[in-house]
């Protein structure tokens, strides 16, 4: 089965039957302590201790029941994706899963699959992001996940070790602490817990994700945490580093430090709702080993929402009992007035700042309501330090900014593309967290870059000439204005000139219309969805590469520029010809009529070479074709495409290079997922595609209705189509050879291929013959078919077509819930 839950997250979305997937009733990893399993929910319910090296896999869901111990000598593995739920036991029964000293954790996800902590009360399915059923009031269900070493940290009285918070005493687990600073505990990344914090006892909540006497051997990034009535993140001693954190909506404190932890800690976002207490709350040593931390790149935005019976403090941070360390570069953001930033009534807090063991530096805010003077947010609570004049003064080391979109400072928050938080779009609470908008007209002839800090806004044909390069960041958005026919708005890369557009797969470059109210760190569109068509142009990049062209011409004008432009040439000599690099792109609701049969296509190639970098690219609802390459030698990959009101991949002018791994979901209104021609002039070129699949609606039609086919090959077509799925569609959706004398007769000498094709018959359709078809009936296609293609029951079936995982970083995922 080829990804059988992304086939059918798409399938569902757009109503081509529903598709289950049974999971086995047997764990080939079976765990100690006691565990079982759910049957055919694919649930296993783990009690216990965890005494012999364990893997947990994302074809089940994992119930912790009770606390769940990996023992010393242990490794516990868990793969990407897997989604292990904490039942709902309370006080001292509260579930939590404990790597106790010794033990090792590897749980590693990606950014396309996180591993997912979250509650029993939790709806959540592997293979989603967002929960269906659980918000950010939703707390202390369960526990969370602790992890113990024995790096040293400093603990009152001087002992070695000592028992972790939110374990009851007597548990034979939970001690933390010891001599060995390079102690390794595993590795944790793109790991997401959620609902947890769980009360076992007065002041003893467990915290989301507590480290206790970690080493510096631990691997811990990309971790995310949601509503945990506790702390969100606590360290308690230890030398490991951690990077990219995210916090939403604690019930306490988001980033909590303790007993001399002296790591390292960079890129975090915390995100505090009405009940949230502080951004950091920053302690010392309690013995006399002494460690400092280093704390850096930290936003911190506040909830400016009235007060109630359970709100919290909402304040920026606390510096209490001994804290030492270093603070720098971080952006505070909005909240109620009163909200401070403080050093405690400490002596020896008041010591380690007037000595540099505690410093500042680099640090910005938005101040919160009714502010005028920062003076009112860094407040020495003793009033024996100068904490509040360095802070404030002529040279201080904190700056007010009116809005967020003058930072320089704070953390990167396009590397949590992946999360539910950004899903959610809770970053910039209590803030003004609009983009500034720069409106760009006319054509680049230099070199520059465009920041993912600023939305940009073309104003007509942006054209970036010959020898110029545009840089574009990962995470940019821009916005096409909405000029019609001639006056259309897009993005041109002109021939000799470079577009160096890399997003990532957390922080993609999105191009969309003016009227889309999407904001830089948003992948989904808070207003418009896949039936907003033609609302601007689109991205075209030309070059120098040969293009076969009628009356066997080296250039021409490219579709949907207006004659006399000035730019839009394409075609030449040399396949090798670099247009750049364009990665991790998504091109939404395009496809302006310039005139009659004149539209701009989402993404369009011409004439562009081999030394021209292009995959990942997304392209929605475009009025015209989703991408079509005029000529050229490029190749390209991981294309998927939503909703076109034409052809979603157009083929012209033979262009030879290779296509891989594409996924088209037709719409009611669309034509082709596949429109493919060959040479116009009398030089060939050979295209080669591999590994699609199309998704054909089956919705009635209506006046609107395109034909919701498959594929047509026109026009001399040549080439070899490989390893395809198609799945559904209307009655009459087929797969064909135009009327072409020159089409058959390609297909007839084996010049245009077909190979290793599965079909879920479209409605109406019993047979191979019913979908292949041969309009010229000079070939033997659709007899051959019973050679190349075979029918399947399902998407879940199948063992061919696209590999749909490679799209988890795009909207249509997400609109396909996951």
């Amino acid at each position: 089965m080829r990804n059988s839950s992304y086939l059918k997250l798409f399938a569902v979305l757009f109503s081509l039957g529903a598709f289950t997937i049974s999971c086995s009733s047997d764990d080939d990893n079976p765990v100690g302590g006691g565990g079982g399993n759910g049957g055919d929910t694919g649930e296993i319910t783990v009690s216990g201790i965890i005494q012999e090296n364990t893997t947990w896999t994302k074809d089940n869901v994992y119930i912790l029941d009770g606390k769940v111990a990996v023992d010393g000598g242990a490794t516990l593995t868990i793969e990407p994706g897997t989604v292990i739920k904490g039942a709902e036991g309370v006080e001292t029964q509260a579930s939590a899963l404990i790597v106790d000293r010794d033990a090792t954790l590897i749980a590693n996800g990606t950014p396309s699959e996180p591993i997912i902590f979250t509650s029993v009360l939790d709806d959540i399915t592997p293979g989603n992001v967002v929960s269906p059923n659980l918000t950010v009031n939703d707390r202390g269900l369960w526990g969370g996940v602790i992890i113990l070493g024995n790096a040293p940290a400093s603990l009152e009285g001087d002992v070695t070790e000592e028992l972790i918070e939110g374990i009851p005493p007597n548990s034979g687990f939970g001690l933390y602490g010891g001599n060995d600073p390079s102690d390794s505990s595993g590795s944790i990344q793109y790991v997401s817990i959620r609902h947890g914090g769980a009360n076992i006892g007065e002041g003893n909540e467990i915290n989301g994700f507590t480290t206790g006497g970690v080493g510096s051997g631990t691997t811990i990034n990309h971790i995310e945490v949601i509503a945990n009535l506790d702390d969100g993140i606590e360290f308690f001693g230890g030398t490991h580093n951690a990077s990219n954190i995210v916090l939403w909506g604690m019930g306490d404190d988001s980033v909590d430090l303790d007993q001399a932890y002296s790591g390292t800690i960079t890129n975090v976002a915390v995100i505090q709702t009405n009940v949230s207490d502080h951004g950091l709350e920053i302690d010392g040593p309690e013995g006399s080993s002494n460690g400092e931390f280093n704390l850096s790149n930290v936003t911190i935005f506040s909830d400016d929402s009235p007060s109630n019976a359970n709100s919290g403090n909402r304040e920026y941070a606390q510096f209490r009992s001994n804290a030492m360390g270093t603070v720098s570069n971080v952006l505070l953001v909005g909240g109620t007035d009163g909200v401070d930033f403080t050093l405690q009534d400490d002596p020896n807090v008041v010591a380690n700042y007037n000595s540099g063991i505690l410093s500042f530096s680099n640090i910005e805010v938005v101040p919160p309501a009714g502010v005028t003077n920062l003076n009112d947010v860094f407040v020495d609570s003793s009033g024996l330090t100068s904490f509040t004049d360095d802070a404030t003064g002529p040279n201080g080391f904190a700056d007010a900014i009116t809005n967020t979109s003058e930072a320089s400072t704070g953390a990167d928050t396009s590397v949590f593309g992946w999360t539910w938080v950004n899903e959610t779009g809770a970053f910039g609470t209590g803030s003004d967290n609009q983009a500034a908008e720069v409106e760009v007209t006319g054509t680049i002839t230099g070199n520059e870059t465009w920041t993912s800090n600023n939305i940009y806004i073309l104003n007509g044909k942006v054209v970036v000439d010959n020898n110029a390069t545009l840089n574009i960041e990962a995470g940019t958005v821009i916005k096409g204005a909405e000029g019609v026919e001639t006056q259309a708005s897009a993005l041109i890369i002109d021939r000799g000139a470079t577009l160096n557009a890399n997003g990532s797969a957390e922080a993609p470059i999105i191009f969309t219309s003016v009227l889309d109210e999407i904001q830089p760190g948003e992948l989904v569109s808070p207003n418009l969805g896949v039936d907003d068509r033609g609302l601007w142009g689109g991205v075209i990049v030309l070059g120098n590469a040969p293009a076969s062209l009628e009356g066997d011409v080296v250039e021409e004008l490219i579709e949907g520029i207006p004659p006399n432009s000035g730019f839009g040439l394409y075609g030449g000599t040399d396949p090798n010809d670099s247009s750049g690099s364009i990665e991790y792109i998504s091109i939404r609701h395009g496809g302006a009529n310039i005139g009659e049969g004149n539209e701009i296509n989402g993404f369009t190639t011409g004439g562009v070479g081999s030394g021209t970098l292009i995959n990942n690219i997304e392209v929605i609802a475009n009025l015209d074709d989703g991408v079509e390459f005029f000529g050229g030698t490029h190749d390209a990959s991981n294309i998927v495409l939503w909703g076109m009101g034409d052809d979603s991949v157009d083929l012209d002018q033979a262009y030879s290079g290779t296509v891989t791994n594409v996924a088209v979901v037709l719409t009611n209104v669309s034509d082709h997922g596949l429109e493919i021609d060959g040479p116009e002039g009398s030089s060939n070129g050979e295209f080669t595609l591999n590994n699609v699949t199309i998704f054909s609606d089956n919705s009635a039609s209506n006046a609107n209705s395109g034909n919701r086919e498959y594929a047509q090959f026109r026009s001399n077509a040549m080439g070899a189509v490989n390893n395809v799925l198609l799945v559904g569609g209307t009655t009459g959706v087929d797969f064909t050879l135009a009327d072409d004398a020159n089409v058959a007769a390609n297909y007839n000498s084996g010049i245009l291929t077909f190979s290793n094709i599965e079909v879920v018959l479209p409605a109406g359709a019993s047979t191979l013959a019913d979908v292949f078809a041969d309009s010229s009936g000079q070939t033997t296609f659709t007899a051959d078919a019973n050679n190349f293609a075979t029918t399947i029951n399902s998407a879940d079936n199948a063992s061919t077509g696209a590999d749909l995982t490679a799209f988890a970083w795009s909207w249509i995922s997400q609109a396909a819930g996951f």
